[in-house]
């Protein structure tokens, strides 16, 4: 069955919702900052890892450790040929995991509240990792990798790579939030600013 959003075929609402978040990552109005998202794509992980609920819920699990998230409940979802989608429910918002095992890839989300964490490259700037090897970024610095026992964001990122044998990675990350109440916005975004 085709799922839908607002009636529409989910994959189209997704879309939607990607250009909303990056029109808004563009947008020069400044954020009361609530929180951090963080988008992980596990690359060149090996089959048996990402085709195990029980190697990516572990992989998850450590992931909230490191970061020193509270986890509220689980939910894991085997498909019937191959691949998974593993949930954390925290105490912070969310950590979930969805697999493509013949693919060796792993789309992770990771949303949480609380203070500002430091991660690679800088909000909006996608890192890149060939593993072992440090982080690049899009202007060819390189930033040295943490390790999982690092703690906050850095240490989940660290702990599901890790966790899933991966050999690379991408990494984006953003911060979430509100626009300031509207007395408080200063001048109006032009037309076709969000």
């Amino acid at each position: 069955p085709v799922h839908t959003f607002t009636g529409r075929p989910l994959a189209r609402s997704t879309s939607m919702c990607l250009a909303l978040l990056l029109a808004a990552a563009e947008s020069s109005l400044p954020l009361e900052r609530l929180g951090t998202h963080a988008m992980l794509e596990v690359l060149d992980a090996p089959f048996d890892a990402l085709n195990s609920t029980d190697r990516v819920l572990g992989a998850l699990r450590a992931a909230a450790a490191s970061g020193n998230l509270t986890v509220l409940g689980e939910h894991v979802h085997a498909f019937p040929v191959m691949g998974v989608s593993v949930l954390l429910l925290l105490s912070e918002s969310h950590l979930s995991a969805h697999t493509w095992p013949e693919r060796g890839y792993a789309a992770v989300d990771l949303f949480t509240c609380g203070p500002p964490s430091s991660l690679p490259c800088g909000e909006h700037r996608p890192a890149r990792r060939e593993i072992p090897g440090d982080w690049r970024c899009p202007d060819d610095r390189s930033v040295p990798a943490g390790s999982s026992a690092g703690g906050g964001l850095a240490g989940a990122v660290e702990a599901v790579l890790e966790g899933l044998g991966a050999t690379g990675a991408r990494l984006l990350w953003l911060e979430r939030g509100l626009p300031p109440p509207p007395g408080e916005r200063g001048a109006a975004p032009e037309k076709g600013e969000l």
